[in-house]
């Protein structure tokens, strides 16, 4: 059973793989020739912030159908660890996040069964207003209304130059290979171009700063660089004097540019430079160690370090 977002796309994927769809809505009904209405041995579901989804069921299906992910949507990434649920201990729960690529993968899924629009689940999981302009885009295509190849190139267009606004407050979501999401901000736009945008946010709190150890001080500042799509954010650190103190670089899937916020999944190695000093390679460990337990994809992981030894490379 799929319920949410994704709900379309995962259901082909099941289709596909050889597997019957369980307890589908009446719209599900429509799209899909054959169900059936037992119980499900796995439901899907979407997470609060919609960039991924819950696996629940008994462990050997839930395994069963991460296998069948793995394959359909190769970009995702297993966040966090296998739960056992507090209603009942034969059921176990698992998130699987989808980044940027995932996403895309699941639009092909999906365009396989009914009309779907460039960056379809890129604007679903990112806002209210962007889910209702997908969903009005579609109507019109499955009504007839609109021709494809005149709607598609043009909603790919303004998708991708979606850019926060100068001088608005943002957030940065940065998701970790544990399953927590840290928020960071708000952080103010100071500087714009189409898919990049720099934000500043002011330094509170003592103690040093996690890999470059430097000490903070007060009236110290950030300036992070955020460009859509690329594999790493630029985060500079300052003193109150304008003076640079480090520079700290984490490597991350494509980052995901909406209008009041970013988003992206932590990979776990990251670059920092304190001023005057050589950069260094810090937390190598976290991607290797998720890609041996499965959760993280070896392709990703490989790229990971690929970016890493390519701002070694730019910073040195």
């Amino acid at each position: 059973m799929a319920r949410g977002i994704y709900s379309t796309a995962l259901l082909r994927l099941i289709f596909k793989s050889g597997h019957e769809i369980s307890s589908p809505t009446p719209s599900q009904k429509e799209r899909f020739e054959t169900w059936t209405m037992e119980s499900p041995d796995v439901v899907l579901s979407d997470t609060q912030d919609k960039h991924a989804i819950k696996i629940l069921g008994k462990m050997e299906y839930v395994e069963e159908f991460v296998d069948v992910l793995k394959m359909g949507v190769p970009s995702t990434i297993f966040v966090g660890d296998v739960m056992k649920t507090k209603s009942s201990h034969d059921l176990v729960q698992l998130v699987a996040a989808f980044p940027l690529d995932a996403k895309l993968e699941l639009d092909v899924l999906r365009s396989e069964v009914t009309y779907t629009v460039p960056w379809h689940h890129f604007c679903r999981a990112g806002s209210e207003g962007l889910s209702l302009m997908v969903s009005f885009a579609e109507q019109m295509l499955e009504e007839g209304l609109l021709q494809p190849e005149k709607v598609y190139p043009v909603f790919r267009e303004h998708v991708s130059r979606l850019t926060p606004r100068l001088g608005s407050l943002i957030r940065i979501v940065h998701s970790k290979l544990n399953g927590r999401n840290i928020v960071i901000g708000p952080a103010r736009v100071v500087w714009r171009k189409e898919g990049v945008v720099k934000v500043q946010r002011r330094i509170i709190g003592g103690g040093v700063y996690d890999g470059l150890n430097i000490p903070k001080s007060p009236g110290d500042y950030a300036i992070t660089e955020l460009r859509k799509g690329c594999m790493y954010t630029a985060t500079k650190y300052y003193s109150l004097n304008g003076n640079l103190k480090g520079e700290y670089y984490s490597v991350c899937t494509p980052i995901e540019m909406y209008d009041t916020y970013v988003k992206y999944v932590d990979l776990g190695v990251d670059v920092v430079k304190p001023f005057g000093k050589e950069p260094s390679m810090i937390d190598q460990e976290e991607p290797r160690e998720a890609c041996a337990a499965g959760r993280l994809p070896e392709q990703t992981m490989k790229k990971a370090f690929e970016v890493a030894e390519g701002l070694m490379k730019m910073l040195s």
